[in-house]
């Protein structure tokens, strides 16, 4: 019994430490949105290397080009 509370504590405690900043259906802050990234794969105007941003497709920021983006982000490990 105690090492199952012990387990518990752990997992708990190892969600709460790798948990997202946001969950389905909220909307990325402003000062996330200005974080400059460098592309790896080209597309979408951008060559391999440039710098980019997610507030480079916000209407709000970009001028009033709106733009629907999905981001789909998954990993195996």
């Amino acid at each position: 019994m105690k090492f199952l509370k012990l387990f518990i504590f752990f997992v708990l405690s190892f969600n709460f430490l790798y948990s997202s900043i946001y969950d389905i259906g909220e909307t990325i802050s402003n000062d996330h949105q200005n974080l400059s990234y460098e592309t790896c794969f080209g597309g979408n105007n951008y060559d391999v290397g440039d710098e980019w941003k997610l507030a480079d497709w916000n209407g709000n920021l970009n001028g009033g080009n709106y733009n629907v983006i999905v981001i789909i982000m998954s990993a195996s490990w």
